[in-house]
């Protein structure tokens, strides 16, 4: 063989060999999809159910480095721990709607009553809240060091607490101070809907529900029961 016969063969049979690695790559795809598909579904479901909601919870973070609430590496921290198993809420979770009067003296001054409608939450002493879903916290879970919110509520570990972020009434507006908070501006609002009663806990903004919050993080917390 000549110089040039080895020379025109050598690319051929490197691009023959890269093309049969290839091809044996995907016919060992092919051949676990076939024979692990119930792993590879389940694996997917693992992605889905527990790394999309931490990148979600990591892009939330980084959304609010400019305006000075992502609590620098603390707030990372927070966004990718593993917080007590937590779910994003559900199309088919009830939606909780209706008309609360408070359970005792301490609700009836601070709150009146409240009316939840969709996004929207009313007291009767004037305030309102527009909110949109952030994530559901297991009773198990700290709000703040030492303190779970089953604790606090008088639930079950395994209670699911829906947190929800406080959003501006109006596209471009600030979310304003709220004597509920002392004259802080709120933030955070978890809701523990039991039968014909709900209790609600108000969280400062900036504040994330965790271990590392202090206990100044919460404003207050009160309880309802339906009309």
């Amino acid at each position: 063989m000549t110089v040039a016969e080895i020379r025109t063969t050598a690319p051929r049979q490197t691009g023959l060999r890269s093309l049969a690695g290839g091809l044996a790559f995907l016919c060992l795809v092919l051949f676990l999809l076939a024979i692990e598909q119930k792993q590879v579904v389940a694996a997917w479901a693992t992605l889905r159910d527990d790394a999309a909601p931490a990148a979600s919870r990591v892009a939330d973070w980084a959304g609010r480095l400019a305006s000075g609430d992502a609590e620098g590496l603390t707030g990372l921290k927070a966004a990718i721990a593993d917080d007590g198993n937590p779910r994003v809420a559900a199309s088919g979770d009830a939606v909780l709607a209706g008309e609360f009067g408070p359970v005792d003296d301490i609700a009836r001054a601070a709150l009146g009553g409240a009316t939840f409608a969709g996004a929207g939450i009313r007291f009767e002493t004037g305030e309102s809240f527009r909110t949109t879903p952030l994530r559901i916290a297991a009773g198990r879970e700290q709000f703040v060091f030492g303190q779970t919110f089953a604790d606090r509520l008088e639930a079950p570990a395994d209670a699911q607490i829906e947190l929800r972020r406080i959003i501006p009434a109006s596209r471009g507006e600030p979310v304003k101070p709220s004597p509920l908070c002392g004259g802080d501006t709120p933030g955070l609002v978890a809701l523990l809907h039991r039968r014909d009663r709900v209790d609600l806990m108000l969280f400062r903004a900036g504040a994330r529900p965790g271990p590392d919050a202090p206990v100044a993080a919460l404003c207050g917390a009160w309880r309802l029961k339906a009309r």
